[in-house]
């Protein structure tokens, strides 16, 4: 995911939204190349081994975490607004893009769909995030 892309370089909420796609297009692009891997790891093993998918949920939670240190970082330097709630928006975001992943997972993954759905939670995203008086 390259996080060092990702996690300590927006200076505003534009470059961390451009940022956190870019790292979803890296993720879609993996789907693309390794589905049965991918597939294998997310979605079969953890029914497979218990362990595995108390592992994930673990990623999943670091993830959310990553994103709420980040949420924190532009609250402080006052390029996100004060009143969200970094750690509740860090599952949230993870919410929000998961289902799609998942559909991509499993097989009913369409270009155009992808970029739509993408697109629409990421301009929801931007407009959230921005403080009241900040332009878009």
């Amino acid at each position: 995911m390259e996080l060092d892309t990702v996690l300590g370089a927006a200076g505003e909420v534009g470059e961390l939204v451009a940022a956190v796609r870019a790292a979803l297009d890296r993720l879609w692009d993996l789907l693309e190349r390794e589905p049965q891997m991918l597939r294998l790891l997310v979605v079969e093993a953890g029914a497979i081994d218990p362990e595995l998918a108390h592992r994930l949920l673990g990623l999943e939670a670091l993830t959310a975490s990553l994103i709420a240190g980040e949420l924190t970082r532009g609250r402080e330097e006052g390029w996100i607004r004060p009143d969200i709630d970094p750690d509740v928006l860090g599952h949230t975001i993870l919410t929000m893009v998961g289902p799609w992943i998942m559909r991509e997972l499993l097989g009913a993954g369409n270009p155009g769909i992808r970029e739509r759905s993408m697109t629409a939670v990421f301009d929801v995203l931007d407009k959230t995030l921005r403080p009241r008086s900040a332009p878009p």
